[in-house]
């Protein structure tokens, strides 16, 4: 199909719909995205999983705590 031909009115507006909420879905996804990494990267850093030390030992003091 070639997007350039002409377009009924309807077949326009189905476009452009269309377009709106790919991007509504692009942008909630990346937003969804980002709130989820920072989540995982916190709770990485309250387990110790980003230090170098023995992680076994620093996430069983943080669960007795």
């Amino acid at each position: 199909m070639d997007y350039n031909s002409p377009q009924t009115e309807r077949q326009q507006k189905a476009v452009k719909q269309a377009r709106k909420i790919f991007l509504l879905l692009l942008g909630s996804g990346l937003l969804i995205g980002v709130i989820v990494s920072i989540g995982v990267i916190k709770l990485m850093n309250y387990f110790g999983l980003t230090e170098k030390n023995n992680q076994i030992e620093i996430i069983q003091e943080k669960l007795n705590q």
